[in-house]
């Protein structure tokens, strides 16, 4: 079977595994997105763009998609490199005299392609504390605490995250090409890509079509909304905003086959592993990561006060998927990691058939069901009914593919032992209508809907 068809096939299963995720998590809203090879074969929205005013979200709300701004910067790096404008061997004070600083001997040493792989050893973010009272430092700010030193490690010494590091990447951008950021990156990335519902930062002309933001809800707490704030200085790390549509036209001209952008060799360069810490594993501007089936992820995340989000590509799938919740804590590794698990599983492991010619109709079937003690999510997959916990952050551990057995009775395959392997279980008719399942003892679970 094509590849892509079984990738289709399983995003009933993903759609309602978010829809349960949504319900059981309280998360006000969310967009997820999903390309495969040559199309968008999934692009749906859950939930508010607006709780206090109940306003649904749509495709075309923006939500802050914060450090994801790295890989633009990094891309706008690489095409200045590309053009020989650059050398990422280049020292940063070569582009920028003020990088310099009497007590802090290391900035000396530090070059953009430390900054690019976050190994400049220099802070985080400084001792400004624009995260939390939203005010971000101008560069006057920015260049004062260079002069008094902001190294905390020594340059290449560890993996260091460091949002002041691609803002300074920033600044490098605008002395190279006499523009400014924002100019820069929309004349050479957001218009050749037709990323129309992308903006550098959030301003007041552009205020309104943002998804509002909801920070950390504590037990039995409303959600409180977060006023939006402009990056600022801090745009090159973290100002951007976009949609599902528009990040997947990004990494789609990230993919090889073209040179929209960039050449592949560059593309190579950027999604290869350049350093590594532990489990911490980075290229120029990408993150990498090696999932259980083989498949090789290239992503950035992001976490913006009131958002969170992750958005990556596998080049050996041709699979782009967007992520973006408008909530600080929002599960954005959590469902990029199972929706990748889970379609890889259904995509590559030899226990899930071939789609027959006439694909029997389980819909009476499918639902959500729910005991004392479990959840239960039943869908169809192509020709297969399949079963998950949908409360589940791995659901795909939890995937059983169901043996058809005769009727509506179906037969658990093996693999976990406490899933009663090679036992029954059947569907019946329950007083109201609706269906019941009648688990491996015999128990009957009723199905419910979440609102």
């Amino acid at each position: 079977m094509d590849k892509k068809i079984r990738f289709k096939n399983a995003l009933p299963l993903i759609d309602d595994w978010i829809k349960f995720q949504i319900f059981i998590k309280e998360i006000p809203g969310a967009a997820i997105g999903i390309f495969v090879e040559d199309e968008i074969i999934f692009n749906k929205v859950y939930g508010y763009a607006n709780l206090e005013n109940q306003v649904k979200l749509t495709g075309q709300y923006l939500f802050r998609i914060a450090s994801q701004s790295k890989l633009f910067t990094a891309t706008a790096i690489m095409k200045l490199y590309h053009e020989n404008k650059i050398s990422l061997d280049d020292r940063v004070s070569k582009y920028l005299s003020w990088f310099t600083s009497d007590k802090d001997d290391n900035l000396q040493n530090i070059c953009i392609h430390h900054l690019l792989t976050h190994t400049s050893g220099i802070t985080c973010d400084g001792n400004t504390a624009h995260w939390t009272e939203h005010v971000p430092p101008n560069l006057e700010k920015i260049i004062r605490q260079v002069r008094e030193g902001v190294s905390v490690f020594k340059t290449s010494e560890t993996v260091k995250y460091s949002n002041l590091g691609y803002a300074v990447l920033g600044q490098i951008i605008e002395a190279v090409t006499c523009q400014s950021y924002e100019e820069y990156i929309q004349e050479m990335i957001l218009n050749p890509l037709g990323m129309t519902n992308t903006v550098i930062d959030v301003e007041k002309g552009n205020l309104a079509r943002h998804a509002t933001g909801y920070g950390m809800k504590l037990p039995k707490q409303p959600w409180i909304p977060v006023d939006h704030f402009p990056a600022g200085t801090m745009q090159a790390a973290a100002g951007l905003s976009s949609t599902v549509e528009d990040l997947i036209k990004f990494y789609q001209a990230q993919m090889y086959g073209n040179d929209i952008l960039l050449p592949d060799h560059i593309k190579r360069e950027m999604q290869r592993v350049q350093v590594s810490y532990n489990k911490d594993r980075r290229g120029l501007g990408f993150e990498v990561a090696n999932y259980p089936n083989g498949e090789t992820v290239v992503y950035q995340s992001g976490g913006y006060p009131g958002f969170k989000s992750l958005s990556g590509l596998n080049q050996e799938d041709k699979l782009i998927l967007v992520v973006l919740t408008n909530v600080a804590d929002g599960p954005n590794y959590a469902w990029f990691n199972a929706i990748t698990t889970l379609l890889s599983r259904i995509v590559k492991n030899g226990e899930y058939r071939p789609q027959e010619e006439e694909v029997p109709d389980f819909n009476d079937l499918t639902g959500y069901y729910a005991s004392e003690s479990y959840f239960a999510l039943i869908c169809q997959v192509g020709s297969q009914l399949v079963l998950i916990s949908p409360e589940s952050d791995d659901p795909a551990s939890t995937l059983q593919i169901l043996k058809h057995h005769k009727d509506h009775t179906f037969i658990t395959p093996g693999g976990h032992p406490f899933t009663s392997p090679g036992e029954k279980i059947s569907f019946i008719d329950g007083l109201e209508g609706e269906k019941m399942l009648i688990d491996h003892h015999g128990g009957k679970i009723k199905k419910f809907k979440i609102s």
